[in-house]
């Protein structure tokens, strides 16, 4: 057995304690050493030392029940920060965090993707903007997170399939020639499944499936992504539903993305909440469509049950639209359609905030920092 160190346990009491405030947000000197267990010296000696680094603050003083009143302690959760980016066909979405994985600042703008230095120079211009107004040093932004709809290699630096922005093959010194911060690319489903994970921290293992304007989807085990060799979680937006099916940007037919993404439920020039406004006043072209497109989606959301019998997780634009009563619908047709029908109910929607996609491309960075602090 390891016989520990006075170095080491000097650490892992300083880890417990920034840990302990963390969790509870606001805590006291007293209530550190009677939950932790450590002796009134040792406490005030770390606490000093967190001070003194800018990772806890005091933050005025707890009602008193007689006596001195206690100085309350807060975590720092403003000391350090971390980027969102999402480049989407027509706009960009910047987010920063804080420690918390909290949004701080947003902003959307308007910008048509181009694969040209100037589209990459541009953006970069907006997000140095973006980050000089939270008035903070380099050094404490941690990185900037871009996600987008493509594969990104394992390093996150490089999109090794992008189809839908035409960006195959872009880099990310493309950003990082012009912003003086870590920079990497993150799959736009699997940032809205950090962002899903980081609310939810009861769960375990899931099928996430992104639902805009086309799909794209995550697979969760363990809290972690499930690896594969050359595409990750998979991307079963493409397997097939229908032999012969409608085409899909891919370049295939039938495509579970060619039936069940937005794009395939609209009608052109047709929203989202128009077509939800129509269907909740019954018009029956809105109900039709629906029913239709129910089928295809409850195909697809069976066959990936059938995989794995995890829970399902909707997440996207069309989540928002999407009632307890569209999810019985939705349950019952994919009951009847099993050859293992639960009465379990497996298909959920996202918990996600606003800016979901941005705010997960940035929770790496904030992971990775909280993971050196509380390092015993």
């Amino acid at each position: 057995m390891h016989n520990l160190t006075t170095s080491d346990v000097k650490n892992q009491n300083k880890s417990n304690i920034l840990k302990f405030i963390y969790t509870n947000r606001t805590t006291t000197q007293q209530m550190i050493c009677e939950q932790l267990n450590l002796s009134r010296p040792t406490v005030i000696r770390i606490l000093k030392e967190l001070e003194e680094e800018g990772s806890i603050l005091k933050d005025g003083f707890f009602e008193s029940t007689g006596g001195r009143k206690a100085t309350a302690l807060t975590f720092s959760s403003s000391s350090h920060i971390a980027i969102g980016v999402e480049i989407l066909k027509h706009s960009y979405e910047i987010v920063a965090l804080n420690l918390y994985g909290e949004i701080l600042k947003s902003e959307t703008h308007n910008l048509t993707f181009k694969n040209k230095k100037s589209y990459f120079l541009s953006l970069s211009t907006s997000i140095t903007s973006f980050i000089n107004t939270l008035n903070l040093p380099n050094t404490k932004v941690l990185g900037i997170g871009i996600a987008l709809q493509g594969l990104i290699s394992s390093d996150g630096h490089e999109i090794v399939y992008g189809k839908i922005l035409d960006c195959t093959g872009l880099t990310i010194e493309q950003f990082t020639k012009h912003l003086p911060y870590p920079c990497m690319f993150v799959h736009d489903a699997e940032s809205a499944a950090l962002s899903e994970l980081w609310i939810s921290p009861q769960l375990q293992n899931a099928i996430f499936i992104n639902i805009r304007h086309d799909i794209s989807g995550a697979i969760v085990v363990n809290r972690t992504f499930l690896p594969g060799r050359e595409l990750k979680s998979g991307v079963f937006e493409h397997m097939q539903i229908v032999p012969d099916g409608k085409p899909c940007y891919c370049g295939q037919h039938g495509c579970f993305n060619a039936y069940c993404s937005t794009n395939a439920l609209l009608s052109s020039g047709e929203s989202l909440e128009s077509f939800f406004q129509g269907l909740r006043r019954k018009e029956s072209d809105k109900q039709e469509r629906w029913h239709s497109y129910l089928h295809y989606l409850s195909l697809a959301i069976n066959n990936l049950h059938m995989f794995t019998d995890f829970d399902i997780i909707l997440g996207g634009t069309l989540s928002r639209y999407l009632s307890e009563e569209d999810l019985d619908l939705i349950s019952d047709l994919v009951f009847h359609i099993s050859a293992f029908p639960t009465n379990r109910r497996f298909i959920k929607l996202s918990r996600n905030p606003d800016f979901p996609i941005s705010r997960g491309a940035a929770l790496p960075y904030i992971q990775g920092h909280l993971l050196s602090m509380t390092k015993s």
